[in-house]
């Protein structure tokens, strides 16, 4: 084969496959057959991690061809790359080719501790290593970028722009594995970046390793209560169109944080978009109980203000309600009292105080036979049964929606008669109360 067609398939190689291994074997095997090739001489070059060498090969390129420009422009990058680099050890040997770019080894002390402040020495390291990986990059010399964010990786474990960096170049390259290492290594030294749990969960997900997938769910929500990294797990499952893994996650995180604002009310919200409002207005209630001064407090409420009122079984069947009805009756034959007994509780008497305690009496029976027959106890002793509606329920927006009722109901008849004795009882109730006052009229 000649020179001319194994420096094409090294091109495709490296620029089509990715395969950086076989295209740097093809182009040399190229420059073997014919070492005055600038241009594999630049090829080969641009994929060297070694600033020397490809410095090196760069020489040769522009010795055989002074006017290749590609070789000009990646010889200043490479110049610049090196000029800014702060003084520090040679660049270890290149790894074999199978595994160019390993991940760091964890050291036997551990990795770097994220709780520590950087110092500024260690700042303007990240700097420049940083913009070293830029120049890499950018020139198409990946696995040297890599290097770069890796050696910052070793100063800043969870740093956020090199590490996913580092993930998703290798994840590009292949090397699964050692992307996995890079992000197991900054959750183990406690980092509580969501970056790196959203970047694990996605690197699990895609390696389809559904044990370190739900591994990490649990890790998360097993710490302390992080509503920012919990919500942007949240966010990944709805972006990613997984509503039920988002359901699932947010019903456990609530279950480990009930007091949570944000949470019960991104819960409402998520519910609501898939069409099952009923059951987002209790996580409203909720959050809204919990106070109304804060941003999701606030939220809460005016999310309750889109909600009708639902009369439910609950209300219906509810003694305590009716109870409540009956004490303003109450009330208002206590007043009635107070005024014939010239406004003084001394002066109310047997007589003004049995006339209230039978207005009690009387509006309970009253209030039952017309607003709350289905209360459970008293429909029961009275035979009650199940009424179908004669109507649907209101659905105008305007009046307070009812729920289909599966409760008894006090029959008619008897409902007459309570309504008539309730009234027989306040009349009387009103003579007993304005003792007084009818003495004073007969």
């Amino acid at each position: 084969m000649d020179a001319q067609t194994l420096f094409r398939q090294a091109v495709q190689a490296i620029r089509e496959e990715k395969d950086l291994a076989r295209g740097q074997a093809l182009l040399r095997q190229t420059l073997e057959l014919d070492p005055h090739n600038d241009r594999a001489w630049v090829w080969l070059a641009s994929i060297t991690r070694t600033p020397q060498k490809r410095m090196a090969y760069l020489e040769r390129a522009l010795a055989i061809n002074p006017a290749n420009e590609h070789a000009l422009a990646m010889k200043a990058r490479v110049q610049a790359a090196l000029a800014s680099a702060p003084t520090s050890p040679p660049p270890a040997a290149p790894a074999p080719a199978t595994a160019p770019v390993p991940a760091p080894a964890p050291t036997p002390a551990g990795p770097p501790s994220i709780k520590v402040p950087l110092t500024a020495a260690e700042q303007k390291r990240v700097a420049a290593l940083l913009d070293r990986a830029d120049i890499y990059r950018e020139a198409g010399d990946t696995e040297a970028a890599i290097q770069q964010w890796v050696e910052v990786l070793k100063i800043r474990v969870d740093h956020e722009a090199a590490l996913g960096g580092a993930v998703s170049h290798l994840w590009r390259l292949g090397y699964r594995e050692d992307a996995r290492e890079l992000l197991t290594r900054a959750l183990e030294s406690g980092s509580t970046m969501p970056f790196v749990y959203l970047t694990a969960l996605d690197l699990a997900g895609r390696l389809q390793d559904y044990a370190w997938l739900n591994a990490l769910r649990q890790q998360i929500l097993a710490a302390e209560c992080d509503e920012a990294l919990l919500l942007a797990v949240i966010e990944q499952d709805v972006r990613q169109q997984q509503m039920a893994h988002a359901l699932d996650f947010l019903e456990q995180a609530i279950s480990h944080c009930p007091d949570s604002q944000p949470l019960l009310v991104r819960m409402g919200e998520l519910l609501q978009e898939i069409g099952r409002g009923p059951e987002a207005k209790p996580y409203y209630e909720r959050a809204a109980a919990l106070g109304a001064r804060t941003r999701a407090g606030k939220a809460a409420d005016q999310k309750l203000m889109g909600f009708v009122p639902v009369l439910t079984d609950r209300e219906r069947g509810s003694v305590g309600l009716a109870v409540r009805e009956v004490a303003g009756v109450g009330l208002f034959f206590l007043l009635a009292g107070l005024q014939d007994a010239e406004l003084s509780l001394l002066a109310m008497g047997p007589r003004r105080w049995m006339g209230v305690l039978v207005s009690l009496i009387g509006g309970y029976l009253l209030v039952t036979a017309t607003s709350s027959p289905q209360q459970r106890r008293i429909a029961s002793w009275l035979g009650g049964r199940l009424i179908e509606p004669d109507a649907p329920a209101n659905d105008s927006g305007s009046q307070a929606l009812e729920e289909p009722s599966r409760l008894p109901s006090i029959p008619p008849t008897e409902r007459a008669v309570l309504g008539t004795v309730g009234l027989a009882l306040l009349a009387l109730a009103l003579i007993l109360v304005f003792n007084y006052t009818f003495d004073v009229l007969l």
